[in-house]
């Protein structure tokens, strides 16, 4: 009985663990389903995937992706960090004005797990006057991808979409390039929200993958946009 039941959580283990490192797209249609007050992808009948980076601006990556992405005529959602674009509002700029979205992605890298309410939503409004941004519908991505039930309820009060995603390749923790162009082509379909880093110290392997992922998407008749602008077609 002990051996049968070491073998079943050790396997239990090993699809967890497979699970987590292929993310099949049914996970994530899982999640949406356990979880239907996050975006973490769009049902829709247009051939679009919205591609999004976070922990910017970064004054040496973020102009590297916008090269590659004007290369390909692709748009993005950039998760921006409050703090860090006050220090280059040139670079919101550039974003806006080549056609990319802006989301908040906190004012701070720091999770907001042990945050309290009071300064969740005080963080939450000065990241949103930094960035102006302007509704009726925002974008917020929480800072490691979590986030409490009351801070989410704020965040909905002040009419954010908390958006997460469907293809995250663990970029900022620097696995290799082949790893992250294969993750990310794989799960390439309509509806899916691609989660990529160009704030982070070193994204050299996230910009060496990105021409190969917008190269896959293409072929297989994809447009790369924003998130709202996938949100705009979902499916009803």
């Amino acid at each position: 009985m002990v051996r049968r039941t070491l073998l079943f959580l050790g396997g239990l283990l090993v699809a967890g663990t497979t699970v987590v490192v292929t993310q099949p797209l049914w996970a994530f249609a899982a999640l949406a389903w356990t979880m239907p007050r996050i975006v973490w992808l769009i049902e829709t009948k247009e051939p679009l995937v919205a591609l999004s980076f976070d922990d910017g601006p970064s004054p040496e990556h973020t102009p590297q992706v916008l090269e590659i992405l004007a290369k390909h005529r692709a748009h993005a959602t950039f998760f921006l960090i409050g703090d860090r674009a006050i220090a280059h509002p040139e670079l919101v700029d550039r974003l806006r004005s080549e056609g990319h979205e802006v989301g908040s992605h906190y004012f701070t890298v720091r999770s907001t797990v042990q945050v309290s309410d009071g300064d969740f939503l005080a963080n939450l409004t000065r990241t949103e006057d930094v960035l102006g941004l302007r509704g009726p519908i925002k974008l917020f991505r929480p800072p490691g991808g979590k986030i409490r039930p009351s801070q989410l309820r704020l965040a909905e009060d002040r009419g954010y979409r908390v958006i997460l995603g469907s293809a995250y390749p663990y970029d900022g923790y620097h696995p290799p390039s082949a790893y992250i162009r294969w993750l990310v082509t794989k799960n390439l379909a309509p509806g899916v929200i691609i989660i990529l880093h160009d704030g982070i110290a070193d994204p050299s392997r996230t910009v060496a993958a990105l021409e190969a992922i917008l190269t896959a998407g293409e072929r297989k008749g994809l447009r790369f946009v924003t998130v709202g602008e996938l949100l705009r077609t979902r499916k009803d």
